[in-house]
């Protein structure tokens, strides 16, 4: 539960609280330190780069890497566990992580993967003649192309790549399932939600597709102990054609915030691989819930639109959040902005009420 607390380099900022986990990328600049974290945003801290690295890296170590900026050589460090593949083509090295984000390094994946020597990576040839060095335990699925003999391969992220490539070893320990087009691969005990377009579709974490099978079959092979049901809408596409049906495990679910119902979307849903909105009621969703190991925070009105009805942010002023989905926090005009692992949120509370509800379930 701990963070830890970042002061801006330009010192007219307030300081932001961020988990250390959270942290995937430091590189020295002139004026500080710059992070990357996992939800996407950047953050220039005061202090120099080795002793915040010895604040944050714990039992989760940095790898050092030179990367290409600017058509210069920097030194970088890159959390060794976010990453999750490496590309090569054109002699050019991308190293893709966890969070989405890819970054340019600047020596080819031989000498790049020698820096970290107790890590496995296998290849795969995809197309144009890439070459793709990857963790073979964050692959979650592989499913075949359409009319094609290419498989797509997903990892954790939701990132995927296309090769022509199936070798058994890589997709050991998976369940195997006969789909539309061919034979499909996922981890069951990884998956904990899907979601089936109008066509009947399935794509597990909304990434993995599993055409032509029922979901019946995929609820009885992966681990979805208490299935919640809701229906999600694209953005500002209200046609039926951009709807999906989707089934998560209750505990999956580490945020619930009240969105703009004048736009047709009723909640957020925040999950580790995704934010969700739906087009259900929030209610709905709160009654097929367990809120005790949830915190309840007031949800901040600004922002919502002039089309959200009078009266709804006096029934729904509540947001909720698991503790540990709360990755960062910084003080917003007279609240607090927070960050989980797919979105931002503000809320009325300042940082320090925040820390003060962020209780264990089992303490409360």
């Amino acid at each position: 539960m701990t963070f830890i607390t970042l002061a801006h380099s330009s010192g007219n900022r307030p300081p932001l609280y961020i988990r250390p986990l959270a942290i995937e990328f430091l590189l020295q600049e002139e004026k500080g330190t710059l992070l990357n974290e996992l939800h996407g945003r950047r953050y220039l801290e005061s202090r120099p780069i080795e002793p915040l690295l010895s604040a944050i890296q714990g039992d989760d170590p940095f790898a050092k890497i030179p990367f290409s900026k600017n058509s210069t050589h920097a030194w970088g460090y890159l959390r060794l566990s976010a990453i999750e593949y490496i590309t090569n083509i054109n002699d050019t090295t991308t190293v893709h992580t966890s969070s989405g984000r890819d970054y340019m390094a600047a020596e080819p994946p031989s000498e790049l993967m020698a820096r970290f020597p107790d890590e496995t990576f296998d290849c795969m040839h995809g197309n144009e003649g890439q070459a793709i060095y990857f963790r073979r335990e964050r692959l979650l699925g592989a499913s075949p192309l359409e009319d094609s003999s290419t498989y797509v391969y997903t990892f954790d992220s939701r990132e995927s790549v296309h090769s022509d490539q199936l070798e058994p070893n890589w997709t050991m320990n998976m369940t195997a399932a006969q789909a539309k087009d061919g034979r499909a691969f996922f981890r069951a005990n990884r998956i904990k939600g899907f979601r089936t377009d109008q066509s009947g579709t399935i794509e597990l974490h909304g990434a993995v597709k599993l055409a032509g099978l029922p979901a019946e079959a995929v609820l009885k092979a992966c681990s979805i102990a208490h299935p919640v049901s809701f229906a999600q809408c694209a953005a500002g596409q209200g046609g039926s054609e951009y709807r999906y049906d989707w089934v998560l495990d209750r505990d999956t679910i580490h945020a619930i915030v009240p969105r703009n119902p004048g736009l047709g979307l009723d909640t957020h849903i925040g999950t580790p691989f995704s934010g969700l909105d739906t087009v259900d009621p929030i209610d709905k969703l709160i009654a097929q819930l367990d809120l005790t190991s949830f915190i309840r925070l007031t949800r901040n009105s600004t922002g919502r639109g002039t089309n959200v009805p009078s009266d709804y942010n006096s029934q729904h002023p509540w947001a909720y959040y698991r503790p540990e989905s709360i990755l960062t926090m910084e003080a917003r005009g007279h609240g607090t902005a927070i960050t989980t692992s797919a979105h931002s949120h503000v809320v009325d509370e300042t940082p320090e009420e925040v820390l003060g509800s962020l209780i264990y379930p089992g303490n409360r």
